[in-house]
């Protein structure tokens, strides 16, 4: 497996959920990982997946430039250490590269004859997500790289049906594995047993938002909606780490008196006890009043983790997770990004509980309706590694 993060961090769980199916299935698992941040050991043994971390460029704060000279030089490394272990192993394995920055190795081990077999594993829409970080000629660039390497793919796998219908353009053997979590792994707890764990106020309106804090997030919106609601009982937290964090935090600073309480990453567990102790997700995006192309297309980790959790979310309009939530009358869309109308709809929320908690069962029916749980996931992906470990 290529990772162009960190194998270990609470950001990236597809992977070491894969890793867990993998391994339970019998199939043993290495893992070539770059470590940002240079928070891990090189060589490690993470519960029977052997990790191999490249630390060569520390990127604790988020720099644009660091992140496209790291890019580059991590195509050469990656490839030395493919090779190395290729030849440790003494047999051709099947890769599983994560993201365009770590398949263009797997497709030059693949052209070589190298590997018995790769998986593109596309997280996001690529080219909306260079577009955000860098801008539209990287992004474009970077688009036709994928569209011409999609081909040397045996599978394709990612997130959503969206993306999915995108890829299949370029190679027809691509599926969804969504971002979803295990049955077994959501709290069995009610959502006043959760705050009392995390010490949040029992009766208050509580909007959360757990996850990477990153560009497109609408924090702007967000700490303007706190603003305009500050003498109410609602409380907005955000838990996580992030190119953005940082500047996030500054920017509550500045804005004095919120009820805002920013929380750094934590285990998956707590992770989802947040959630449960949530009444609304906030899963806002965008540049300005505009979705990006990113965010038209995501189906996050938030959004499918609170529809499990029966937590409604708020969502921009024209994305993929709106057309859902008006489907199942599961959370609340924003026609635009006026911070005044973006409050009152959360207070509206606030002062009609019933209405919160309909949308609140709406949530958990959506989310069972549709199967969205690892397990069913986990079979989807065993599949495909027997079809291509056993082409027919």
């Amino acid at each position: 497996m290529l990772l162009p993060k960190a194998f270990q961090i609470p950001e990236f769980p597809r992977a070491r959920l894969e890793a867990e199916v993998l391994l339970e299935a019998g199939y043993p698992v290495y893992v070539i990982a770059w470590d940002r941040n240079q928070e891990f050991p090189t060589l490690e043994n993470v519960g029977g997946v052997v990790v191999r971390s490249i630390r060569f460029l520390n990127l604790s704060n988020f720099s644009r430039l660091g992140l496209a000279v790291g890019g580059i030089a991590l195509q050469v490394l990656l490839l030395f250490e493919t090779l190395k272990l290729i030849n440790q192993l003494k047999q051709r394995p099947i890769i599983h590269a994560h993201d365009v920055n770590t398949y263009l190795i797997g497709c030059l081990v693949r052209r070589l004859r190298l590997c018995g077999a790769l998986i593109y594993d596309c997280r996001e829409f690529t080219y909306g997500v260079y577009c955000e970080w860098f801008n539209a000629f990287v992004g474009s660039l970077v688009r036709v790289v994928e569209e011409r390497c999609l081909r040397y793919a045996d599978a394709v796998v990612t997130v959503n049906d969206s993306i999915r219908a995108y890829l299949c353009r370029f190679n027809a053997a691509t599926e969804t594995i969504y971002n979803c979590p295990r049955i077994k792994e959501l709290p069995k707890i009610s959502k006043k047993e959760a705050r009392i764990r995390l010490c949040l106020a029992p009766h208050d309106l509580v909007v959360s938002f757990v996850g990477s804090i990153r560009y497109g997030c609408r924090f702007d919106l967000l700490l303007d909606a706190a603003s305009a609601t500050k003498e109410q009982n609602i409380n907005y937290i955000v838990v996580g780490d992030g190119p953005l964090a940082h500047e996030l935090k500054l920017a509550v600073r500045r804005a004095g008196d919120l009820r805002v309480r920013i929380m750094p990453s934590v285990i998956r567990e707590v992770a989802l006890l947040y959630v449960v102790a949530s009444d609304l997700t906030w899963e806002v995006y965008g540049t300005g009043s505009r979705p990006t192309a990113n965010s038209r297309a995501g189906l996050s980790w938030k959004f499918l983790e609170s529809l499990a959790c029966g937590v409604p979310v708020i969502v921009e309009r024209e994305t993929v997770r709106a057309n859902l939530v008006r489907q199942f009358n599961c959370g609340l869309v924003l026609e635009g990004d006026d911070p005044n109308q973006v409050a009152q709809t959360i207070l509206s929320l606030a002062n009609h509980r019933d209405d919160l908690h309909r949308m609140s069962l709406e949530a958990k029916r959506a989310w069972e309706r549709l199967d969205l749980n690892w397990e069913s996931m986990s079979v989807r992906l065993l599949a495909i590694y027997e079809r291509i470990r056993c082409p027919s």
